[in-house]
């Protein structure tokens, strides 16, 4: 295997985050900690009843600094740029574009944050980041283990500050992860890691 068959997403970040109960905080902590020059593009998954209104893209998009959009099936991940799939949505990543697919039943709401996770290592590798902030249950723990696999980075907060940690409990019971803290610690490790990528 040459470095050319390595995945990766051309040295910018590829930041899946992953939340539940409790996380909606946290999820906008890091959204409008990210600068203008963000070299990286970031994916979020949530359960959400599907029954609920589809405004989680707005609120973030009143607080963050960069663009924010729903992603549609086979569309261009774009840089500098949050993604923010629907209640019934599943969201993956194929390389560099996006697989999108309406499925509101129960199994598919509660590994939401697996399925992109796993495809997120897949895609980008050792340019993976995999966060999990508060939530209940364990989805996260398999796609978390994915990226762990692919060389990429896996960032969890500390259950101490979650409103619910069973999610962030579980990853951290079975996958080393590079950095646990709070939401705001989380924000600036991820800047750090950014630093010297860029979007071309």
């Amino acid at each position: 295997m040459t470095m050319d068959d390595i995945p990766h997403f051309n040295d910018r970040l590829l930041v899946a985050i992953g939340a539940s109960a409790g996380g909606l905080r946290e999820i906008v902590t890091i959204v409008e900690s990210l600068p203008t020059w963000f070299a990286g593009t970031l994916v979020v998954a949530t359960h959400r009843d599907p029954r609920s209104p589809n405004i989680l893209a707005e609120i973030l998009a009143k607080r963050a600094s960069i663009r924010v959009d729903e992603p549609t099936d086979e569309a261009q991940l774009e840089c500098t740029t949050i993604y923010v799939g629907k209640a019934n949505e599943r969201v993956e990543v194929d390389q560099e574009e996006f697989s999108v697919e309406t499925d509101s039943s129960s199994y598919a709401r509660l590994h939401r944050i697996d399925d992109l996770f796993t495809s997120v290592a897949k895609s980008a590798g050792k340019d993976a980041v995999g966060v999990i902030l508060s939530g209940m249950l364990s989805d996260g723990v398999e796609g978390l283990k994915a990226i762990n696999d692919a060389g990429g980075y896996c960032i969890v907060q500390s259950p101490a500050d979650a409103d619910f940690p069973s999610m962030p409990t579980n990853a951290l019971s079975h996958v080393d992860v590079d950095f646990v803290g709070t939401a705001q610690e989380i924000a600036s490790f991820i800047m750090e890691i950014s630093l010297g990528r860029n979007c071309s």
